[in-house]
């Protein structure tokens, strides 16, 4: 078996919004399996989102106009919808919940990623929906903000990943801005 899953993944997410990773992309291009489940996703109404960092991220690799073009055209065969300016829609009432979720990493660490970060926010945004991020980045995901609602697990030629689908947790949530709102009162 070259992935594993929870059985009931597809009807689980049925007429979800699910914003991908470029990791999810990179796996899928090197995995039937993995491709096989997500396009059923899509056949049973699951609609997936990304932003542009996501697309540079995937192509970036591409030796040749020819690759490049070709990474362009997966992306538009799954039927994703890519979000363009993406900072204009997101800084308008995203500011608390993104300093929420920059004080969830340590500074020795670098913070979050630039992607994963604006994917964070984009299931923030349209969180009164059952939307969610599909990665393997998992520790740009807080899971004092994110729960982890699925697992998915490839072997990709002998090797091992996991892709996991997050939802933004409104109760972690608020638990986060109380803890940032007593030390903001400290100060």
């Amino acid at each position: 078996m070259k992935l594993l899953c929870t059985t009931t993944l597809i009807d689980d997410f049925r007429n979800s919004s699910v914003f991908v990773d470029s990791t999810a992309l990179i796996h899928a291009s090197k995995s039937d399996d993995f491709l096989t489940l997500l396009t059923d996703m899509v056949g049973a109404g699951c609609t997936f989102y990304t932003v542009p960092s996501v697309v540079y991220e995937y192509t970036r690799t591409a030796n040749n106009l020819k690759g490049y073009e070709e990474r362009l055209e997966f992306i538009k065969e799954l039927g994703i919808v890519v979000f363009n300016r993406i900072e204009e829609l997101l800084l308008k009432d995203s500011k608390v919940f993104l300093a929420a979720y920059n004080t969830e990493f340590k500074k020795e660490n670098g913070g979050p990623s630039y992607t994963d970060s604006i994917l964070c926010t984009m299931v923030y945004k349209h969180r009164g929906s059952d939307s969610y991020v599909l990665t393997s980045n998992h520790k740009d995901m807080p899971l004092s903000m994110f729960d982890r609602k699925e697992l998915i697990t490839l072997d990709i030629s002998g090797s091992f990943h996991i892709e996991a689908l997050y939802q933004f947790s409104e109760e972690k949530f608020s638990k986060v801005l109380s803890k940032l709102e007593s030390q903001e009162a400290k100060k």
